[in-house]
């Protein structure tokens, strides 16, 4: 009974598919043109869906990856449907549209039947189907970058694929090229498969808050949520980052970015994936804040990629247009000094300048420090005030105060530290009772505007300003180029003559340089002046009257070193405000300080350096707000009669802090006055002592006064001098502590062989000391102490012309002081100049680790560099020498002599 059950149930199943297979060949035609008209409605969604597609790829937004799919189905499904239509249309040629071929009938009519279900299908499914997502960015994308590569960009594309450093700062000036590296450093690694992600973030001075700045910027770049608070971001971030290898980098870093606040994963931390951060930043101090383990500072461009970047953005056709043209666009480069974004912003400037006269006044424009005036473009976009958020990031207004004074200088001028800071001083701008506090923070300040790149080093002593930073400076102080004679620089050079110079009612500052033929005088443009500051220096003032000082009544600076005077200019002393006076350099001169000087009561700076000059009986005890006093001298006769007098008047200063003076060793010991000095003597430079042996020790060693204040000492000009002897005979060493020394010289010492040490060790006596040098001291033997110096930065040798050896250890040891360290930890700079039996350095064990410049002139006997290949100074910039000696140096191997070849520069 369950069978027939079974049987019954399926006879209706069987029926109608019984059926519908005899129909097809029946309805033949009917199945095709349902198909037809199914297919035409599917095609017609597929064309909305293009549509569709289209207009959201404009909003950038993409179509999702089930839409490509369905398109795809569709396009199978119509190559399908137009076959079954063929093979339809060769059956239609028996009469009445009916073959007599009931099984190709049956076939094609089943295959249509059964093609427009999928096509019904399909049409229904796009219902289901999302056609567009928001398309997420791409994880490398490209950007826009001068065609130009940057010098810069394989090594930092090499240190990035490296394992070895996963913070990288990129620092310099602001224009210098960062971003564009930065931009050429995107690119390059969009190519790269071993980085997954690589995200650029502009960061700016602007942000209110970095952290929060940044990681919005990834999430957007990644496309990932931007919903929740900062912590649930963070979290997101960190779980798409911490398992790819990624690249962020971080453009235009004005304050530190904490990066595990963000969301980033750490760099620091051991992971299969490859973890980088680049960033780029005007200031050293935020590579330090970031932990960058690799910087690299960008400097300025040479001469030939300077030309070639100007050439692109002013076109050759420019350039060729006139034959004038070519030597202007030259002077052009050369004023604006290898500063990428200057070049970049005058040279589309001058594009479509086809005149020399253009070119000729842009040339004028820029030499008086208008640069703006040059430029075509708005004022945001303008170099100066691209440059101008360095200055405007600076800490306080003293500190801009203090770099716009760094532009009184000339161009390209070396200028020494210490008379920056003096300038300062002068100005107000650093007012600290305690000289040597003032100095501190007058180096501090220097060191704050070469981190942010608004000053250049020169040399150890010495910076420099980048000449469009100059000028821009230039700009900032005459009211952003609205009152031009506000602060004025004149500088004639040696082949030109001033014959007048105009000061304006306007003029605070003036500095005239470099004018040796002569100044007539000044000539005024208004009834009264505020001029504050005059600077005249390395200028032949032949008649001070013509100055007409007595006009500038507000002064309270005033410079005229190295200007050839004749004698004390007496209308000095009704420059009643005045609080600096500098009369250094006037070799020429005998000056008798008048005694209406007492009337100089604000005077607070006088310098005399290298200038002889005498004092009336009690002038200086009535200036009681003077603070320095500098008779320095680089010679001078056995006369000792100024000090005495000099130290009654200055003791009673309730101000004082600073002497400098040159003076007589023997007569100091005759007078019996030198271990008993009881002013604050800062610079000190003695002569002239007649004895075989010198005892530094007795003589200053136990001064309280020295070991205070002492910053610069120089033995010179003592040919009797066999040994100078640094001595104790009491166990309590303190007592010889120079703790503020720093400079310390031998010079003209001919016949000074050794420089003993009992008891005493270096490292104590001079804790401090940066600066050593030994001048024509013939038979010095070496000088293996100053091993132990803990600080010592630079060391200079000259003339010292049987000096065999410089270092010897042994001959340390055997002197009874223990040898502290094998290595010289700071030292930087080694000049070597006429040591003609100059053959080693030192002994191979000790090493050179901060090493970066090494001068050797004139010492053909040295063929030993003083470190071998596995330690050669990893910071080494630099070795000058004759082409000669490089030659014949003795190195390794060939490979040895290929490393350092890089390093070598011959000299000029």
């Amino acid at each position: 009974m369950d069978v027939l059950k079974v049987i019954a149930s399926l006879v209706p199943w069987v029926d109608s598919k019984v059926a519908k297979h005899v129909a097809y060949p029946f309805k033949l035609g009917s199945n095709i043109r349902a198909l037809e008209s199914a297919l035409e409605n599917l095609l017609a969604r597929k064309e909305d869906v293009k549509t569709e597609i289209l207009n959201a790829e404009r909003e950038n937004k993409a179509p999702t990856e089930q839409i490509n799919l369905w398109m795809k189905e569709v396009e199978a499904i119509e190559l399908k449907a137009k076959e079954t239509h063929q093979m339809y249309q060769r059956l239609c040629r028996c009469i009445w549209n009916i073959s007599p071929n009931l099984w190709l009938n049956y076939k094609i009519s089943k295959r249509a039947a059964k093609k427009h279900e999928e096509v019904t299908n399909l049409y229904k499914k796009k219902e289901t189907i999302s056609v567009i997502i928001d398309m997420p960015p791409s994880l490398a994308p490209k950007m826009q970058a001068s065609s130009s590569k940057s010098s810069n960009l394989e090594s930092m594309l090499q240190n990035i694929r490296d394992d070895a450093h996963n913070i990288i700062g990129i620092w310099g000036m602001g224009g210098i090229g960062k971003t564009h590296l930065m931009k050429q450093i995107n690119n390059e690694l969009s190519r790269d498969c071993a980085f997954d992600v690589v995200v650029f973030v502009t960061c700016s001075k602007e942000c209110y808050n970095y952290e929060e700045r940044v990681q919005n910027e990834i999430i957007n770049k990644l496309g990932l949520s931007k919903n929740g608070s900062m912590e649930q971001k963070q979290g997101t971030i960190y779980n798409f980052l911490r398992k790819k290898s990624f690249v962020l980098l971080l453009d235009d870093l004005w304050d530190c970015v904490d990066l595990d606040t963000v969301g980033i994963p750490d760099p620091m931390e051991l992971h299969t994936c490859k973890r980088k951060v680049v960033l780029t930043t005007r200031s050293a101090e935020i590579c330090g804040q970031m932990d960058v383990m690799k910087r690299i500072k960008v400097d300025i461009l040479n001469w030939e990629d300077a030309w070639s970047l100007f050439i692109e953005k002013v076109t050759k056709e420019t350039i060729d247009s006139d034959p004038l043209i070519k030597k202007f666009a030259m002077d052009v480069v050369k004023e604006l000094g290898g500063l990428p974004l200057a070049l970049i912003t005058i040279g589309r400037a001058m594009r479509d300048k086809t005149d020399h006269y253009d070119w000729e006044e842009a040339i004028m424009q820029l030499k008086q420090a208008r640069l703006d005036d040059v430029e075509s473009s708005s004022v945001n976009k303008s170099v100066f005030h691209t440059l101008k958020f360095s200055y405007d990031s600076l800490k306080n207004d003293t500190l801009r105060q203090c770099f716009l004074h760094c532009s009184l200088w000339p161009e390209d001028f070396s200028i020494r530290k210490e008379r920056l800071i003096e300038l300062w001083m002068g100005s107000g701008l650093i007012d600290k009772p305690e000289i040597h506090a003032a100095y501190t923070i007058g180096y501090t300040y220097i060191n704050n505007l070469l981190s942010v790149c608004l000053l250049e080093i020169d040399n150890d002593y010495a910076i420099k300003m980048h000449d469009v930073i100059r000028d821009m400076a230039l700009w900032i102080a005459n009211n952003h180029g609205v009152d031009t004679n506000k602060w004025i620089n004149v500088s004639a050079g040696t082949h030109n003559e001033l014959r007048e110079i105009d000061v304006f009612g306007n003029t605070e500052k003036l500095f005239v340089m470099n004018n040796y033929t002569g100044i007539v005088s000044f000539s005024i443009k208004s009834s009264s002046t505020k001029l504050i500051t005059l600077l005249i220096n390395h200028n032949s003032v032949n008649d001070t009257k013509l100055l007409r000082l007595e006009l500038f009544s507000e002064l309270t600076m005033l410079d005229l070193s190295y200007s050839n005077l004749r004698a004390f200019p007496v209308e000095i002393c009704k420059l009643v405000h005045l609080q600096f006076l500098n009369l250094s350099g006037n070799y020429h001169a005998t000056m008798t300080v008048p005694e209406e000087l007492v009337a100089l009561i604000n005077l607070r700076y006088f310098l005399l350096r290298e200038t002889d000059c005498t004092f009336p009986e009690s002038v200086l005890s009535k200036l009681k707000s003077l603070r320095m006093l500098d008779l320095r001298k680089y010679y001078m006769e056995d006369d000792f009669e100024i000090f005495p007098m000099l130290e009654e008047d200055l003791k009673g200063l309730p101000q004082f802090q600073a002497l400098g003076i040159t003076i007589s060793i023997h007569g100091m010991l005759k007078f019996g006055k030198l271990s008993q000095i009881s002013v604050p003597v800062r610079w000190l430079v003695v002569s002239k002592y007649k004895e075989s042996s010198l005892s530094i020790s007795s003589c200053f060693l136990g001064n309280s006064q020295l070991q205070r204040y002492l910053f610069t000492f120089g033995i010179r000009d003592s040919d009797d001098v066999h040994c100078v002897n640094f001595e104790s005979a009491s166990e309590n060493q303190s007592i010889c502590h120079l703790e503020r020394l720093q400079n310390l010289s031998f010079s003209w010492m001919k016949n000074m062989k050794e420089v003993i040490w009992r008891n005493l060790d270096p490292k104590d006596v001079f804790p401090r000391l940066q600066f050593l040098e030994f001048a024509s001291c013939h038979q010095l033997q070496s000088i293996s102490w100053v091993v132990n110096l803990p600080r010592t930065r630079e060391l200079t040798i000259t003339d010292c012309i049987h000096m065999k050896k410089l270092v010897c250890v042994d001959e340390l040891k055997n002197s009874g002081i223990n040898v502290i360290q094998h290595s010289f930890p700071f030292l930087k700079n080694l000049y070597l100049s006429s040591n003609g039996d100059l053959e080693i350095i030192s002994d191979p064990m000790n090493t050179f680790p901060a090493l970066e410049l090494m001068d050797v002139f004139k010492c053909a006997k040295l063929k030993k560099l003083p470190f071998e290949q596995s330690n050669t100074p990893r910071k080494l910039k630099l070795i000058r020498g004759s082409e000669e000696w490089w030659n014949n140096i003795e190195m390794e191997d060939a490979s040895h002599r290929s490393l350092l070849q890089p390093f070598f520069k011959k000299w000029k």
